[in-house]
């Protein structure tokens, strides 16, 4: 066994969008595509083939872009949105155009035996960034990745995505190693020091068993994040309106190893019909075991058996069963991506009209592009996996897949359901409150028979129905919660998750046309404000809301900090000012929900949708907001309302419609749909409802 580091630069072979970098014992190939993404691969690492990346196109060089000498004997590359650095040792500088360091990568190390084929050992890379930066990503207990190892990689269930990304005071990046081996994501953040002391650079060194060393970045503000990571791996295709609170559909179960025609596997009764997998499932489908897969697991990575699975969903489709929530064992990464896009282009295939749902229990990049992830449900009763929760979904917001959320509740003590797809709507509730309720008359039956010992096993009892609600709570504004629609949850407060279907689907398409999280953290608009750093368990649903779920046990107020502007309390209609930190009523009957002065909301009434504004203040300025209506459930590009709101002469609240047929001013009357202004001057708009 022996160790390898590049060693010396010796040429330079530009090339459009950048160049070949060759070292004394191997090569950096570097290219910036059209979208300002920039590749780096090692030793004859190409971009393609990638099971992550979208197509050619994707990865299409920017032309103006090339490699040229630089001082010391290294050479740079300057783009329309980052700028690079490469020393005579191989060390990467990834900076901003203006040439601020955001990343230094250290040249890698591999290690081989003697005679084997260059780049087939296990290689270690390193990388340092600003001391102050905050690791973000899809981590096993949140998006915030604190200091430890991380497993990446391989095809075992889990969120092993080798994806990165970085806040910190000099801007964002994000990072993606385009590998499938298994491997070790070893982070440590920096430490500031204040004045008196040196600063330490944060530090992600990444340990991996094997595989090419190929990486990609994408530099610059949150939103242009999202778009840059979108035009790499996919826009998220959007899900059936029915899975965000349009309506109901007939609950199918696949339990157990007898396959979908099992008796265990009827339709049962409910609402919804979308189709739970698990384990037994995949045992029942066969196949050779992959590398590392559970036994039984099918080869996914190849055509002949993606095409011949896929064919069995198509069956199960054509009896009215379009939608599938898996939770095969012992499966996860690239294969799980595989299941997922023979899935998905099999249905599709088969029902043109439709847009298939799927949601898995692994995740890899790419995700996005076929459906979503669904979570492991908590266990009834653990408060600390509510804010956990939040941040999952934030962090795989993050990486590109916005379409998420947890699975049902661990009830009673039973088995834990790993991939959150047993009931769908309604049941998630009820199977919360038979958990609570078992686990009270647990308590009952070994509690003391005094009243000391009935006292305890009360409070108990109530903590569990407590926990319960604040579950429903947050689920209702999570992308996906386990097929719960809402209704009752929230009490009188914000209006169910139907009521919301009209932000929900614009959220979805917004994403299918231009990527970004439909649940975002708190900063995603000011990342450079350090009092919101740091993903928290409030969160921003779009741009317009703000939702601070309720984590603690016998809580009835919660304190949360706003980012910039005025928000409405949606209830009270209290406003707050941004930049603060505010103290927010949370009674058991709803979570606090705030929405910014100026919005343009679509919500669902009794007559259809109406665009409900929140009344601009003189100190928030104009307001805007989007409809995207959801014309069917094909994939004919959808039209963009965009509308813009704003104080008139008098102190009337304007609606306009800025863009698409009926565009125009004139009151809330110009915005072409029913109008509800609310907030201060709501009295004095007056609008067709």
């Amino acid at each position: 066994m022996r160790a390898r580091v590049p060693g010396a630069l010796t040429a330079l072979e530009p090339a459009p969008g950048g160049g070949l970098v060759r070292f004394a014992r191997s090569e950096l190939y570097v290219r910036v595509t059209v979208r300002g993404a920039l590749f780096l691969g090692w030793d004859g690492a190409a971009p393609m083939p990638s099971y992550a990346l979208s197509g050619a196109e994707a990865v299409a060089p920017d032309e103006r872009v090339v490699l040229e000498p630089d001082t010391e004997g290294g050479v740079r590359l300057v783009s329309e949105r980052l700028g690079l650095a490469v020393a005579r040792d191989g060390t990467v500088e990834v900076r901003t155009p203006g040439g601020v360091v955001l990343r230094r990568q250290s040249p890698p190390r591999w290690w081989e035996t003697a005679g084997a084929v260059r780049g087939g050992g296990r290689w270690v890379s390193r990388a340092e960034v600003a001391a102050d930066a905050v690791f973000l990503g899809a981590g096993r207990n949140g998006a915030v990745l604190a200091e430890g190892a991380y497993t990446v990689g391989g095809v075992r269930p889990g969120l092993r995505m080798p994806v990165q990304v970085v806040q910190a005071d000099a801007g964002c990046h994000l990072v993606f190693h385009d590998a499938e081996e298994e491997g070790e994501w070893l982070l440590r953040p920096g430490w500031e020091g204040a004045g008196s002391g040196h600063d330490r650079a944060g530090v992600a060194e990444l340990r991996m068993s094997g595989g090419p060393v190929r990486s990609w970045v994408v530099v610059g503000s949150p939103q242009r994040l999202a778009y840059g990571w979108a035009s790499l791996t996919g826009a998220p295709v959007p899900p059936p309106g029915e899975a965000l609170g349009g309506g109901g559909r007939e609950i199918v179960r696949v339990r157990g190893g007898g396959g979908p025609g099992a008796p265990e596997n009827q339709p049962a009764a409910g609402r919804g019909r979308w189709l739970g997998g698990d384990a037994g499932w995949a045992r029942w489908f066969g196949g050779s075991a992959d590398r590392d897969a559970g036994s039984g697991v099918p080869v996914w990575t190849e055509s002949e058996v993606r095409a011949r699975e896929g064919e069995r969903y198509v069956g199960l489709a054509g009896q009215g069963r379009n939608g599938f929530v898996h939770s095969f064992e012992g499966m996860g990464g690239v294969l799980e991506l595989c299941r997922a896009r023979a899935v998905f282009n099999s249905l599709r295939g088969a029902f043109p009209g439709e847009r298939p749902l799927q949601l898995a229990a692994g995740v890899w990049a790419g995700q996005q592009r076929y459906g979503g992830v669904c979570l492991p449900g908590p266990e009834v009763g653990d408060w600390a996996e509510l804010p956990r929760t939040v941040e999952r979904v934030l962090g795989l917001g993050l990486c590109g897949v916005p379409f998420c959320g947890p699975g049902v509740p661990e009830v009673g003590g039973g088995v834990r359901d790993s991939g959150g797809g047993e009931v769908g709507a309604f049941a998630a509730r009820a199977s919360a409150r038979r958990g609570s309720k078992v686990r009270g008359s647990k308590v009952r039956a070994s509690g003391g028979q005094g009243p000391k010992g009935r006292a305890r096993d009360e409070r108990a009892l109530a903590e569990g129905a407590e926990w319960v609600v604040r579950w429903e709570q947050l689920t209702l504004w999570l992308p996906w919660g386990g097929g719960t629609e809402g209704e009752g949850a929230e009490g009188p407060g914000p209006g169910g998750r139907e009521r919301w279907g009209p932000y929900w689907t614009t959220l979805a398409r917004h994403a299918g046309l231009w990527g970004g999280p439909w649940v975002r953290p708190v900063w995603w608009f000011t990342p450079e404000d350090r009092a919101l750093r740091g993903v928290g368990d409030a969160f921003l649903v779009g741009e317009a809301l703000l939702v601070a779920p309720v984590c603690e046990p016998g809580a009835r107020s919660r304190r949360v900090r706003l980012p910039k502007g005025q928000w409405y309390d949606t209830v009270t209609e209290e406003v707050y000012e941004g930049e603060s930190t505010v103290e927010l009523a949370a009674p058991l009957d709803r979570v606090p929900v705030l929405v910014r002065a100026g919005a343009v909301v679509p919500v669902r009434e009794a007559g259809g949708t109406v665009l409900e504004v929140w009344a601009p203040l003189p100190e928030s300025g104009p307001g805007a907001g989007l409809y995207i209506p959801d014309e069917g459930e094909g994939w004919s590009p959808p039209l963009v309302e965009r509308y813009t709101s704003r104080l008139g002469t008098d102190g009337e609240v304007v609606v306009e419609r800025s863009g698409g047929p009926g565009a125009g001013p004139g009151g809330v009357k110009g915005a072409g749909r029913p109008v509800r202004v609310r907030g201060r001057g709501a009295a004095e708009a007056v609008g067709p409802l």
